[in-house]
């Protein structure tokens, strides 16, 4: 958060003691940001076979994982068009639903091996926001789209992007990392340079010593860029592995700014719900930011 944003944040509270809903506004545009940096995520599920895929032939196709991460984009999209309508109630200005919002549910539903209280979450979700686009915009609807939707949309975020793409990409990217590791471990022993101690005990090649080291120094020509183009390759997969972690941060963050406007949708003007919710859209700033350097 900028200094400017600090200083109206707390002229806010000891001012205005947030006697309006600005607090709402704030999270709810956060909220909208860091869903659509999500969308890099999930769509790395694919992203990550479609890199292994040109290391290895026995790889057929991608398919499964090009659905996954299509139907979870989808759910961000979803769940965007969600947190706009949030802060457009929070500002009594109008929203309408973008075309193909249906279309999306669709997606979300054919994501391999979903669960279908997900599903559920994703169609009702979006009825709700075509029902209530169609109303006058005011508190009570604001109100509403919390209390019907909040438990729908912390459902996509727990449940759909906190347990699968977290888990799946996860195992992709580890997947990937192995397969970088086998198939340059070959061509550069075949150059007669020999690799690392660590690589040959284990139970297969890992190279990656040889990125912080300086044995790749010794190699021959065709080695030592062998070995650069592997360290690139290797820098993109430990970057997003870490970035994980960022990732469960951002949504656990989102999923505590939906927990605290549910419980407290009877008083969202008060001082306290507002000082909560500018700490929770703190650190939703600061992990998402770790996911965008990542994926972006």
């Amino acid at each position: 958060m900028t200094s400017a944003r600090v200083l109206l944040s707390a002229c806010c509270l000891a001012l205005a003691a947030c006697a309006d809903l600005g607090a709402v506004r704030d999270v709810s545009s956060r909220l909208t940001a860091a869903s659509r940096s999500w969308d890099d995520v999930g769509g790395d599920i694919a992203g990550s076979c479609l890199r292994e895929q040109s290391l290895n032939p026995l790889i057929v196709d991608c398919k499964i994982n090009a659905k996954a991460s299509e139907g979870l984009v989808a759910a961000d999209r979803i769940l965007t068009e969600y947190f706009s309508a949030l802060n457009a109630a929070a500002t009594e200005s109008n929203f309408t639903v973008k075309p193909g919002l249906d279309a999306l549910a669709a997606s979300v539903a054919s994501i391999p091996n979903i669960n279908a209280a997900q599903v559920k979450a994703a169609s009702g979700l979006v009825g709700l926001l075509v029902k209530l686009a169609t109303e006058r915009l005011r508190e009570e609807t604001l109100r509403e789209l919390i209390a019907s939707g909040a438990p729908a949309a912390k459902s996509l975020v727990d449940g759909l992007l906190g347990g699968v793409v977290v888990q799946a990409l996860g195992e992709r990217l580890t997947a990937e990392r192995l397969q970088l590791s086998g198939f340059f471990a070959v061509p550069i022993q075949r150059q007669g340079d020999r690799l690392p101690a660590a690589a040959i005990a284990g139970n297969g090649p890992d190279l990656a010593s040889l990125c912080t080291g300086s044995q790749a120094s010794t190699f021959s020509a065709v080695g030592f860029l062998l070995t650069q183009e592997y360290c690139s390759r290797l820098a993109v997969v430990t970057k997003r592995q870490k970035a994980l972690e960022d990732y469960k941060s951002s949504l656990a963050a989102a999923s505590k700014a939906l927990t605290e406007l549910q419980s407290s949708s009877t008083r969202l003007k008060s001082a306290e719900v507002a000082r909560k919710l500018y700490e929770i859209g703190r650190e939703l700033d600061q992990s998402v930011a770790g996911v965008r350097k990542a994926f972006g």
